[in-house]
């Protein structure tokens, strides 16, 4: 990728489990890649059981794209290890003996000179505080229920800056409470650092016992 010396990306992630009967189960899955240019985000979708064998596939399918994308970047780079991720993902449910095989979504973001690169299939969400402006929703307000299987794609690019702010996550992280407690601590405090705005859109996930994944991006 071609990075624009300018941005750096400060970011935390923070992933926590779904409870299931008596035990708890890993169902959302993120990754940190290109030195902390590109991040994904995975969501098990179908029976809990099989919630990390998905997301485990689709992780690993997408570290090995990015490793292979031969120079690709933004929303190419995006699109190669998403195929890859999908492909692997296939993969392992062919390995299954299964009537019904897992699904699994894929939320990625890469930053890069040009800007924000998003791709979402599945109901995974982003969001862009700008260091000006409202914020803005970089994936869809109607996004696909199916998963990276059967789902469709949605992509899109959009220009930032040093100061800006990206959260991005499973949808469990964006209840009204997490949204909400974010919306309070970036009012009294616009740089509050990434670990703190992860840990309060998975928190009310936890507490719920639904699990989440959520990743802070802060562009420096």
């Amino acid at each position: 990728m071609a990075y624009d010396a300018g941005v750096h990306p400060h970011s935390h992630r923070s992933v926590v489990p779904a409870e299931v009967r008596q035990g708890t189960l890993t169902r959302h899955a993120a990754g940190r890649f290109e030195h902390g240019r590109v991040y994904a985000i995975s969501s098990g979708m179908g029976r809990p059981r099989l919630w990390s064998w998905a997301t485990r596939a689709v992780l690993e399918g997408f570290a090995e794209g990015l490793e292979a994308a031969e120079g690709r970047d933004g929303l190419a780079l995006l699109h190669f290890a998403a195929e890859r991720a999908r492909a692997a993902l296939v993969s392992a449910c062919n390995r299954l003996i299964e009537r019904q095989v897992p699904d699994a979504t894929l939320l990625a973001v890469a930053i890069d000179h040009e800007g924000a690169h998003v791709l979402v299939a599945g109901e995974d969400r982003a969001y862009l505080h700008a260091k000006k402006g409202q914020p803005q929703r970089l994936t869809p307000r109607e996004p696909s229920r199916a998963g990276l299987l059967e789902g469709d794609t949605f992509t899109t690019t959009q220009p930032v800056h040093p100061g800006d702010l990206i959260l991005a996550g499973s949808a469990s992280a964006f209840s009204t409470s997490s949204v909400g407690r974010v919306a309070s601590v970036l009012q009294s405090d616009p740089k509050a650092p990434p670990s703190v705005l992860a840990g309060l859109l998975t928190d009310p996930a936890r507490k719920a016992g639904v699990g989440a994944a959520a990743v802070a991006l802060r562009l420096r």
